[in-house]
């Protein structure tokens, strides 16, 4: 599946996603617009673009949300042409803001040709703008894996539970029938103490050998999902640390050209290359060119790299050596072929009347990347930050210096295990080791009869009939002549009762909590995936109602707290309505 697909597939839901976000909280976007109008800002877009190309940024965000939030309300008030001004007005103050291309989307939409391909130019352009918002991509994969490894983790919890309750009786009877039996809990007594997750697995030992079928299977992928969920919950918890990180927060400003109103943070001892980068790149824009030069020289130390040799030449500009600055231009361009290189180029060389030379380069730009020289054109000035481009880190490297960060809180980790990674995984393999010498060598346990619902075992009876039937259901269903009329009836009146207790409990089950009583009854493998479902859409909408997010993604947030809601109500009532049609 190619990029442009993909991203045709993901952002049509979020096209859809703007009209019950914006039907349902439409408030929220009004108390927004209370807030930025009481704040005294007011502007003209023009004069604030020329301010934001001065000052070297790409996104002026505060601003842009005010004029989303005038134009909804023009929307509202049916001034469609103001509507659209206003958008068209946020998008050129901050290109990388996703939100305006969803609702110009939205605006534009109709079903004629022409109304349905400017839809799609701006859900494919708000797509493109998603991928690249490092916030909006980070929050949202951060909130929909922490959100699923909760179910995950809480389902799988749930579902062994209910199989240890629906089997306790079975290993009371064996227990009463041999004493020693009861030894086979200190196994998961003793991993508890390395940790939660261990001890829910551990747990199933002593019932294993009552479980059958599709029920085991669905054991080994819990532990096997287990063991996956080890080496990838340090991306939870890195995440909860990246949203506290004010230094990385002032990196992706400063790499985004964004302005945000808060202050930038960079540490000066112990950086990474990454907020060394950033650091520069500020000073730059600042006008330190000196310094911004020295951090460069200092960042070519540790690696050659095409970015700094590019972002180190436009220091010389601003210092007015463009000579310096041409040479390593020319050493970026041996690295790598870069569009802005070849543009600055170009500029220099028609700052000295070299026309012929500036036009070549200038080609070369382009044939590098168009849409970024013409970015380059919309912008150009005198000033040094309109005259050269910067080269920035991409939202891919953000991505990389994220994940790199060290971990200060490991809680998440900690619900599964105590250990340390490799321990943990290596113990849950010797678990589900032990689970299968366990079901190869161990001797049958008791059994209840899935008619009657009573519990037998070898000492019980000698004889064990196929499907775990008892002997006396065996006789009501093949060997009537062996029981008398009165017992017959007996029998089956009481198989009758008991399927109408454990009906009865199924449904009281679902009621309290959907697929636990698809566990209980035995069905298995849907009970789980309707367990995961909803316990999935439990933790979605927690997570998107009390983590915070950036403003502008504030009806992103609105439409994930309203499709985890929705997500909710319909397993819910499917569940229970498909329980009580298909249950007598």
């Amino acid at each position: 599946m190619n990029k442009r697909l993909r991203l045709t597939i993901i952002f049509i839901l979020a096209f859809f996603m703007l009209i019950p976000a914006k039907t349902l909280f439409a408030k929220d976007a009004e108390t927004s617009l209370q807030k930025n109008d009481a704040s005294g800002l007011d502007f003209d877009i023009n004069s604030l673009a020329e301010h934001r190309a001065e000052k070297g940024l790409r996104n002026l965000e505060p601003y842009s949300i005010m004029l989303i939030n005038r134009g909804m309300k023009a929307y509202n008030e049916k001034k469609e042409k103001e509507t659209v001004i206003l958008l068209e007005g946020a998008k050129e103050l901050s290109p990388d803001l996703p939100l305006t291309y969803f609702y110009l989307s939205w605006i534009n939409f109709s079903f004629s040709p022409s109304g349905f391909s400017a839809a799609s130019d701006y859900l494919y352009a708000g797509g493109k703008a998603f991928l690249n918002n490092f916030w909006w991509s980070f929050q949202t994969a951060g909130m929909l894996s922490i959100g699923l490894f909760l179910a995950f983790y809480a389902s799988m919890g749930m579902f062994l539970i209910t199989l240890i309750l629906s089997n306790v009786r079975l290993y009371i009877h064996d227990i009463i029938e041999n004493k020693r039996k009861i030894l086979l809990l200190l196994t998961p007594i003793i991993l508890v103490f390395l940790g939660p997750g261990f001890g829910i697995i551990g747990f199933m030992l002593p019932f294993w050998r009552y479980i059958k079928g599709k029920e085991r299977v669905m054991v080994y992928i819990a532990v096997m999902t287990a063991i996956l969920l080890v080496f990838a919950s340090p991306w939870f918890s890195l995440f909860f640390d990246t949203l506290k990180d004010k230094t990385l927060h002032s990196v992706v400003k400063i790499n985004e050209g964004l302005y945000t109103g808060e202050a930038i943070e960079i540490p000066r001892e112990g950086r990474s290359y990454e907020i060394a980068f950033a650091d520069a790149l500020n000073l730059k824009r600042k006008g330190y060119y000196n310094k911004a030069a020295a951090v460069y020289k200092d960042l070519l130390n540790r690696k050659e790299d095409a970015m700094v040799y590019n972002n180190l030449a436009n220091s010389y500009v601003g210092l007015g050596n463009n000579d310096m600055a041409i040479t390593f231009y020319d050493k970026a361009l041996q690295l790598k072929k870069m569009s802005q290189a070849y543009f600055n180029l170009s500029q220099i060389y028609r700052d000295k009347f070299d026309f012929t030379r500036a036009k070549e380069y200038y080609l070369k730009a382009i044939e590098t990347d168009p849409l970024k020289v013409a970015f380059y054109n919309s912008i150009k000035g005198l000033s040094v930050n309109r005259f050269v481009m910067d080269e920035t880190l991409s939202n891919k490297e953000l991505w990389l210096m994220a994940l790199k960060r060290p971990l200060h809180d490991k809680s998440i980790e900690m619900m599964l295990s105590f250990v340390n990674r490799e321990l943990s995984a290596a113990l849950l393999l010797l678990l589900m080791f032990a689970l299968y010498i366990s079901d190869r060598y161990s001797s049958p346990g008791a059994y209840k009869c899935i008619r009657c619902g009573e519990i037998y075992c070898r000492k019980c009876e000698k004889k064990i009939f196929r499907e775990n039937v008892c002997h006396i259901c065996y006789k009501t269903l093949v060997k009537m002549g062996e029981l008398t009329p009165k017992e017959r009836v007996e029998k089956i009146l009481e198989i009758q009762h008991y399927k109408i207790r454990r009906n009865q409990a199924m449904k009281i089950l679902t009621l309290i909590f959907p697929g636990i009583g698809h566990i209980y009854y035995g069905w298995t493998v849907s009970g789980a995936i309707k367990l995961l479902l909803f316990n999935f859409f439990i933790f979605s909408t927690l997570l998107w109602f009390y983590i915070p997010a950036p403003v502008s993604m504030d009806l992103l947030s609105s439409f994930f707290r309203w499709a985890s809601v929705t997500g909710l109500i319909v397993v819910y009532v499917a569940t229970v309505v498909n329980i009580f049609r298909r249950v007598p």
